[in-house]
C-alpha cells in the first residue's frame, strides 16, 4: 500500500508524515480520517532521511497491514467469543441461576474489553509500533492539478 504525505516533523530516525485523503476513499473510517478531515498524520520510519517539508512516498506491505487488521480485529473477536462459551459453558454446568442469554453475552464484552486494553498497553510499550510502521521509500515531487483556461474563467 502506497500513500503520498508531506514530512510535517522529523522525530529522530522516524518522521511525522501527513497524508492527505484521496477522492476515491470511501467512509470506511479504517484510516480513521472521517468525513471532516482531509489528511491524517502518522509516523514513518526514515531511511532515507528526508527532510521536513518535501513531498514523500509512504509505503506499508499488505501483509503488515493485514495482520494489524487481525490484531485489531481478530484477537478482541476471539476474546469475545472465548467468554461467550466458557461462560455459557459455565452457567449450564454449575446451575448458578444467570440468565444464559445475557450473561455470556456481557462475558464475551468484558473480555473483548480486556482485550483492546492488552493490545494498548503493548503498543504503547513499543511492541508494534517496529513490525507495523509504515516506510518512507522516496521522495517525489508534489503533484499540482492544472485547469484549462475555461475552468479559470468559470472559477475553478
Amino acid at each position: 500500500m502506497k500513500e503520498i504525505g508531506i514530512i510535517k516533523k522529523q522525530e529522530g530516525n522516524d518522521a511525522v508524515v501527513s497524508i492527505k485523503r484521496h477522492a476515491a476513499c470511501g467512509d470506511c473510517g479504517a484510516c480513521h480520517i472521517g468525513k471532516d478531515k482531509a489528511s491524517v498524520e502518522t509516523v514513518a520510519k526514515n531511511p532515507i532521511h528526508a527532510a521536513v517539508g518535501e513531498t514523500v512516498e509512504v509505503e506499508m506491505e499488505f501483509v503488515s497491514v493485514f495482520r494489524a487488521a487481525m490484531i485489531c480485529y481478530g484477537i478482541p473477536l476471539l476474546f469475545f467469543l472465548i467468554g461467550s462459551v466458557l461462560s455459557y459453558a459455565l452457567i449450564g454446568q454449575l446451575n448458578l441461576g444467570l440468565d444464559p442469554v445475557l450473561t455470556p453475552f456481557f462475558s464475551g464484552i468484558v473480555l473483548l474489553i480486556v482485550a483492546y486494553l492488552g493490545i494498548r498497553v503493548l503498543d504503547k510499550k513499543g511492541l508494534f509500533r517496529s513490525r507495523y510502521m509504515p516506510v518512507i521509500t522516496s521522495i517525489t515531487t508534489p503533484f499540482v492539478e492544472s485547469c484549462s483556461p475555461d475552468q479559470k474563467k468559470m472559477g475553478n
